[in-house]
């Protein structure tokens, strides 16, 4: 694939995100001229899906955590009061 101004943004988002340098050939550097093989771009989509599925375990085990660590209290249990000091 032709790397150029309009697609080297997201070639280079996708690098950063997860973490690797997918050797894109440059002719012209310097002017964003360059050349990246199919198998380095499917590297990169499984290299983001895998990076999407530890996000979604992550996201799943915090959500896990204060489902089982943590329950609603009402504003009497939290400050301490019960409708008994009132009446």
């Amino acid at each position: 694939m032709k790397v150029n101004e309009t697609n080297y943004s997201i070639l280079n988002r996708a690098s950063n995100i997860t973490g690797t340098d997918y050797e894109i050939r440059w002719f012209d550097a310097e002017n964003i001229d360059g050349y990246i093989d199919e198998d380095s771009i499917i590297s990169m989509i499984e290299d983001l899906i895998g990076e999407i599925d530890r996000l979604e375990e992550e996201k799943q085990d915090i959500e896990n955590y204060y489902k089982d660590n943590y329950k609603p209290i009402s504003a009497s249990e939290m400050y301490g009061i019960s409708d008994r000091d009132f009446i």
